[in-house]
């Protein structure tokens, strides 16, 4: 059997190791609640990527522009379909640039997106991975779901040891759309 000292070793060992091959220039993310995503939004959209293009701004700054089809506007306007979303980082020639925490698309993807609208009337992604959810279908019940980096979860047949945080209990989209509707926006204005 291993001595208390032998195992603090080891400890201290990984514990160095874990710092060590952490960004050091990394900037906690706050938590955003879906309550707190709808509020925050310009707006808010349904819709499915057709397309993607990376440029390089006036700067050198290497970005990446998403033409997103356009199924359901949730909150705001969008004043073209495909609608043009931005976000930093992409590969262009033998450059790649990327932002850690950066959110990401794919083509064919179907997602919800919560979205800031820049001076040129493009979105850009709040909270970074956050403002994006994915929706998926679950094939036996034909259910589709809503997923981000913290909200949302697959149905508990799905999840090993069957624990798991509120936030990750399955969302249907549905429930993401009610729970958008409901959300105490300021720009939902009521007239008398």
């Amino acid at each position: 059997m291993k001595s208390p000292h032998h195992f603090m070793k080891i400890c201290a060992v990984f514990s160095g190791i874990a710092f060590f091959c952490l960004p050091l220039s990394a900037t906690p993310v706050a938590l955003l609640s879906i309550d707190r995503l709808a509020t925050k939004s310009d707006c808010i959209v349904h819709g499915t990527v057709i397309g993607k293009s990376v440029q390089k701004d006036t700067e050198g700054r290497i970005y990446t522009q998403v033409r997103l089809h356009v199924q359901d506007v949730w909150k705001g306007k969008v004043k073209a379909n495909p609608f043009v979303i931005v976000h930093g980082g992409g590969i262009l020639g033998n450059r790649r640039d990327s932002v850690s925490g950066g959110v990401s698309y794919k083509l064919g993807e179907e997602v919800v997106v919560f979205l800031a609208i820049n001076s040129r009337g493009e979105g850009v992604t709040l909270g970074m991975q956050q403002g994006k959810f994915r929706i998926w279908r679950d094939e036996s019940t034909k259910q589709r779901y809503a997923q981000s980096l913290y909200h949302g979860g697959k149905p508990a047949k799905a999840t090993a040891g069957g624990y798991r945080f509120p936030a990750q209990l399955p969302l249907t989209l549905e429930k993401l759309k009610r729970q958008v509707a409901n959300s105490k926006s300021p720009s939902r204005k009521l007239t008398r």
